[in-house]
């Protein structure tokens, strides 16, 4: 594994669980603010420094804003978060932390927080930095070195399917255009099939793909009134559609819908049995993996888990086990646990 590279980790029991004969997760939880969309905006930053902007300006939920915010400080730069209806608490926090001066948008669509961006970054100045291939093409290019990572970690030896969760399509559609890149360097002969996760309440992936609507079709029909309890991946129309479709299409992948229950009941069976805490976003590609139809032989799966579930806790209220309360002895200790010593 690369310096800096995140790591890839091996999940036998939810792998049993789910009849793979192996099942990979590649970890960006660890990187610096917690998702992979450091990988994104590090690129992006870059490209706003060489051209001498001091201030950028991002569309988010979350993981976005948080990334931009910490890296804009790192390198002195101001940073203006448009945080869009889904946005969660826990992700506004940290993004404000670092700096950023953060703006609440009261609209469900995260297209017309674009517009309203962009209409900022034109009148004052900035650099928009948001992840949208359509309007900052440099960022993008951050998502492709996770298909660089997955081939230096598996020497060579890749998995059949790769599942990750969809909002606007670009972290699909950067790992493929990353395998591209190795596939005409001549160092894979074949590509691993491509498969997106979207929660049920906001699908325009899953729509398109099972209707053939080509992408820029897709731009004239956002998703009606978008809502998930994976805000993360809940954007009403995809903005890397142009990346993502052909991922899916030309390596004969798939593209899945789960319901915010499957979700949530994803990210607690991944953290039990795997001890990774996932964000909403994440769980969905989780989800997806019980949808999954593998052929013989072709049952090595990776998937990517995208941000850490630490920014988003109450989701799991009414999930997860609340503490019992005991007296300070061992008696009320072995009938609370159900243990006799």
């Amino acid at each position: 594994m690369g310096e800096g590279a995140t790591r890839l980790i091996e999940a036998p029991r939810l792998a049993t669980r789910l009849g793979m004969r192996q099942l990979i997760l590649k970890n960006e939880t660890s990187n610096p603010t917690g998702s992979f969309k450091d990988r994104q905006i590090s690129v992006g930053i870059s490209h706003a420094r060489e051209l001498g902007h001091d201030t950028v300006a991002v569309v988010s939920s979350g993981n976005v804003a948080c990334a931009a915010a910490a890296y804009a400080a790192r390198c002195g730069l101001k940073a203006v978060l448009f945080m869009h209806g889904m946005a969660g608490g826990g992700k506004i926090a940290q993004a404000a932390s670092y700096g950023a001066k953060v703006v609440r948008v009261d609209s469900p669509s995260a297209r017309r927080v674009f517009d309203l961006c962009i209409e900022a970054c034109e009148a004052f100045g900035w650099y928009h930095l948001s992840t949208s291939g359509m309007h900052e093409p440099y960022n993008v290019e951050g998502a492709k070195t996770i298909a660089y990572e997955l081939y230096q970690q598996t020497r060579g030896d890749l998995p059949d399917w790769i599942v990750a969760p969809v909002g606007g399509g670009g972290l699909l559609g950067g790992i493929w255009r990353g395998f591209l890149d190795l596939k005409r360097l001549g160092l894979v002969d074949t590509l691993p099939r491509l498969a997106g996760a979207q929660a049920a309440g906001c699908a325009p992936l899953k729509d398109a793909i099972a209707s053939g609507i080509p992408f820029l079709e897709t731009l004239q029909h956002p998703w009606p009134n978008p809502y998930s309890v994976a805000g993360g991946i809940a954007d009403d129309i995809l903005f890397d559609g142009h990346t993502a479709l052909p991922a899916i299409r030309t390596t004969q992948g798939a593209a899945f819908a789960v319901t915010d229950e499957e979700i949530l009941n994803a990210e607690v069976e991944l953290a039990s049995a795997e001890g990774i805490l996932c964000e909403p976003s994440s769980a969905a590609a989780i989800a997806a993996l019980k949808h999954l139809q593998l052929e013989p032989g072709h049952n090595r799966v990776c998937c990517i888990v995208t941000g850490t579930g630490i920014k988003d806790l109450d989701v799991l209220r009414g999930r997860v086990c609340e503490p019992v309360r005991i007296a300070p002895s061992l008696t009320d200790l072995a009938n609370a646990i159900g243990e006799t010593p």
